[in-house]
């Protein structure tokens, strides 16, 4: 079987408990997440064969964040032991009319360090059809963007599908350079999971003024998958009723066509991790199909992030059986 690879940061993650601020916090529930793990692990559920490729520190910490990865059936054998430091991010919950916060510690993190050098790509990519990563990874140093840039010429060499989540980090870089960024790796990829913020701000694409609220967005990426070698672009509109109650409703275009579903309102008990789902459900929908079912895609991309808002910590572990389960009775119902 075909693998996936996803290149990015695993970092340990620090939640006071019972929607506690940091600030008045003297205990913390741990667990690791990033993205591109994140979407790893719930690949990997999905019945996939999944390797993360990354760099650590070589301590107890680092082997901490590869019995987790193993544990839920990541391969970690291209991880490069390396270094001092993890990357660590707080969570604060949020709760109401109160919102989460993100506070990160990663700065000088062994992932920040990695160069193209340390890695063997002949020997990473053996065996792999779909590359994965994120904006995330691209905001962390200029030898993380370096190391992706040479990944993406190996895999467009190697006819190896790329897909790419804009997911734009404020707190780790400005527009200007995440844009620079973005349009560097713009000719490599295959799938974007983008919004109509990032197709505007990024990517250059200028809005229609004369329409406004989804119809304005939907123009937006319509026109941004016409502009670029990509075969889809898949995302969701989030509409927040409060930190514990939101809606999504998700869509997909491809050049010639637009699939979106109904807007689905839910509780949340931990809304981190809900995009890697997302991702991870669109990613395994199309392997499944052949890349020729969008409506399946997008339909389990969009259960299993509605899922991971039920679940706590980063990843979605559940599986394939319950995301259909899901997605054939949404009933409340305990199931017996």
């Amino acid at each position: 079987m075909k693998s996936i690879a996803t290149f990015g940061e695993i970092m340990l993650r620090l939640t006071p408990p019972n929607y506690g601020i940091i600030e008045d916090t003297y205990d913390y529930l741990a667990t690791f997440g990033g993205t591109e793990a994140n979407v790893a692990i719930s690949l990997a559920q999905f019945g996939h064969s999944t390797k993360f490729i990354s760099k650590l520190p070589d301590n107890q910490l680092g082997e901490a964040a590869i019995k987790y990865l193993n544990a839920n059936k990541v391969n970690t054998e291209e991880v490069i032991m390396n270094g001092e430091n993890i990357g660590i991010y707080f969570l604060e919950t949020g709760f109401g009319i109160r919102p989460s916060k993100v506070l990160y510690n990663r700065k000088n993190s062994s992932m920040t360090t990695i160069q193209i050098s340390q890695l063997q790509l002949d020997k990473a990519f053996k065996d792999v059809s779909w590359f994965h990563f994120s904006g995330i990874t691209l905001a962390l140093s200029e030898s993380v963007r370096n190391t992706v840039y040479d990944i993406l010429k190996y895999c467009k060499a190697h006819q190896i599908y790329v897909s790419f989540d804009c997911n734009y980090r404020k707190t780790l870089w400005t527009i200007e350079e995440a844009r620079y960024a973005y349009k560097c790796i713009e000719p490599y990829v295959d799938l974007f999971f983008a919004t109509a913020f990032d197709a505007m701000h990024f990517f250059d694409v200028q809005p229609d003024n004369s329409l406004s609220g989804i119809e304005k967005d939907f123009d937006v990426l319509k026109r941004f998958i016409c502009t670029n070698n990509s075969s889809f672009v898949f995302g969701y509109q989030r509409n927040v009723f409060a930190a514990n109650e939101n809606s999504i409703q998700a869509y997909a275009f491809t050049k010639d066509e637009l699939k979106e579903t109904k807007p689905m309102r839910f509780q949340i008990y931990d809304r981190i991790g809900s995009g890697d789902a997302f991702a991870a459900g669109v990613i395994h929908g199309l392997m499944k199909t052949n890349l020729k079912d969008i409506g399946f895609a997008l339909e389990f991309g969009l259960k299993a992030s509605i899922l991971k808002h039920t679940l706590w910590g980063d990843a979605f572990k559940l599986s394939e059986k319950d995301v259909l389960k899901f997605m054939e009775n949404e009933s409340f119902e305990v199931s017996r």
